[in-house]
């Protein structure tokens, strides 16, 4: 992308920090106006020589740290922008990113993407600003390409709600994110709450907080619009060239945008769909969807914005109580056997089958013979584990995250699925849901090796049927349209008629037409988990055993997890299971 090209994106981002700034001016601005004021009383009072009084004034006048200014801006819109197209290119100016989110832990963000017939293309470029004005362009769809996952790292700075994304729509940016790559964003602030904030407009007096929002606003817009016009100035006018003339050149290159509302990008342009309209959460309820109409007006979709899926964190249920209480069983000749929760070790109280042998660890011994012991006293289901996330070890919001996704483990024979608590982990909302990206990668691979094409379950376990439809359909049209011509409603009464093998149609019978099922079973169907596993069953105990131990393997490829419990193994379980069945055993799914 040509420098040229890139400003005019750059500039979007660096505005979300710009405007995210006035937040910050206000005490400064204070401060700053009150100490100026009272200099100005002494200076005129003559109680201090002229000269000193000012010096004096402006020490005492320093503000906890420098206000904004336009250089500050200028400096912002100097900065470097870095184009990111390929893997190495992001690794290069990642830990630049990194260290200016150090040190103020905030990113100005926006998507572009295009539309073409009204539909909405996957986001074709990420735009990141820093507080400095470092701006990143990751255009997505080239990092991703030949199926390459996206950097950790950039994985990981999208899903650190410590780290803000602020912006005008980040947070249907967030959401188009996770539907179109499945990256998850956190720690989105929409500017337009905070310009809410500024209190009363019709107000007698305004605050001076008022009047300096409301100046930026309008300052950041007529220079927003030079910017895009080319001109890093106003026009200059010489002797020889009127003012007239000059303002003719701007003019010239808004012919046909004025008085033209903005109602979203048409098909084949660059950018996204914008309402333009603040999510307030008192009148979103009463707000249409805004839709992108394709150039002929005869198509219209969904706002690409309005979808359903939620950003990182939304939706996430986080455990209420701790995973691991670690609790002890023990045999009747006092020899540890595993730990547990407190609601099962309390079972085996109330039963009458244990006696309590402490509180803290909380120990109750068996009185009866176990069906099984410990190989060594190193043995996993010994270990005492801690309630964080293995991932980053955060203390707080963690759910627990299957290492063996459900849709595989639930087909494995009863012999693979005994004491399965190995592979059940506890990450956080952030990491869980990072995992879960990097999982859709393996997947898709799954389903290229053993051609088992990964799809909706409802989508592909039902069909469609168009006869019912069409059933339905005139059913319908019958009870709601009182004016159809009498051909018409002849021709959908036979319809009627023929589908329930009938002479006459019984008003009942109409009722139960307008809400005929319309999708039928797919007898063909088979689920992707279900085939990948009996491709692997086909190899014995072993193949599965490699599949059990592939994910094993993704997840710390993947996540690198730096609080395992001890004793997690990717081999966890696989020699015993062989000494105990041998590599013949027959397979039975489940």
């Amino acid at each position: 992308m040509p420098r040229q090209a890139a400003v005019p994106v750059a500039l979007a981002a660096l505005l979300g920090i710009a405007a995210g700034g006035l937040v910050l001016w206000k005490a400064a601005q204070r401060r700053r106006g009150r100490a100026r004021s009272g200099s100005l009383r002494e200076e005129a009072a003559g109680e201090r020589p002229e000269g000193k009084a000012s010096e004096a004034g402006g020490r005492e006048a320093l503000p906890l740290f420098a206000p904004p200014t336009l250089s500050w801006v200028e400096r912002s819109l100097g900065a470097d922008i870095v184009v990111v197209s390929e893997r190495q290119e992001w690794d290069r100016v990642q830990p630049l990113l990194k260290t200016e989110l150090e040190k103020w832990p905030v990113l100005g963000m926006d998507c572009e993407w295009v539309s073409v017939e009204g539909k909405a293309n996957p986001v074709s470029l990420l735009q990141m600003a820093s507080a400095s004005g470092l701006c990143v362009l990751v255009r997505l769809p080239r990092l991703v390409a030949s199926g390459q996952p996206v950097p950790k790292t950039l994985l990981d700075i999208m899903a650190d709600d410590a780290v803000l994304k602020v912006g005008v729509g980040c947070w249907e940016d967030a959401c188009k994110l996770l539907q179109d790559y499945s990256l998850p964003v956190k720690g989105s602030v929409d500017l337009r709450y905070l310009a809410m904030r500024q209190r009363n407009w019709e107000a007698e007096e305004l605050t001076q907080d008022q009047v300096l929002y409301a100046a930026r606003d309008a300052q950041v817009s007529v220079a927003l619009f030079l910017h895009l016009l080319g001109f890093a100035c106003l026009p200059a006018t010489s002797k020889g060239e009127n003012s007239v003339s000059g303002w003719e050149k701007v003019l010239s290159k808004c012919q046909g945008l004025v008085d033209i509302p903005f109602k979203g990008r048409k098909s084949g342009s660059t950018g996204e769909d914008r309402s333009g309209e603040a999510r307030s959460p008192h009148k979103g309820k009463n707000r249409r969807s805004v839709v992108n109409v394709h150039s002929s007006g005869s198509q219209q979709v969904r706002d690409p914005r309005r979808q359903k899926r939620k950003p990182l964190g939304v939706g996430y249920s986080a455990r209420k109580s701790p995973l691991y209480d670690n609790c002890f069983l023990h045999a009747p000749d006092g020899q540890p056997l595993c730990t547990c929760d407190r609601k099962k070790a309390q079972w085996y109280l109330d039963k009458g089958i244990g006696d309590l042998v402490s509180t803290d660890p909380f120990v109750v011994k068996l009185r009866f013979e176990p069906s099984g012991r410990p190989e060594s006293d190193v043995d996993y289901y010994l270990m005492v584990k801690e309630n964080l996330c293995v991932v980053c070890g955060k203390r707080e919001s963690y759910i627990r995250k299957n290492i063996v996704p459900h849709e595989y483990r639930r087909h494995f024979p009863i012999q693979m699925k005994d004491h399965n608590s190995h592979d059940v982990l506890l990450l956080c909302t952030s990491c869980h849901a990072i995992s879960n990206y990097y999982d859709n990668h393996l997947k898709q691979q799954l389903a290229e090796e053993f051609g088992a094409p990964i799809g909706s379950e409802e989508g592909v376990r039902l069909l469609e049927d168009p006869l019912r439809r069409q059933v339905r359909s005139g059913a319908r049209a019958l009870l709601n349209a009182d004016s159809l011509p009498d051909p018409r409603k002849a021709e959908l009464l036979q319809g009627i008629k023929d589908f329930f093998n009938v002479e006459a149609v019984t008003p009942e019978m109409l009722q139960e037409a307008a809400g005929l099922e319309t999708r039928i079973c797919n007898e063909s169907y088979m689920p992707h988990g279900l085939k990948v596993v009996q491709c692997c069953a086909k190899g014995g105990l072993r193949s599965l055993m490699q599949l059990e131990r592939r994910w094993r393997q993704h997840f710390l490829d993947s996540m690198q997890p730096k609080h395992l419990p001890e004793q997690w193994s990717v081999d966890h379980n696989h020699t015993k299971l062989i000494r105990k069945y041998g590599e013949d055993l027959q397979i039975q799914l489940s």
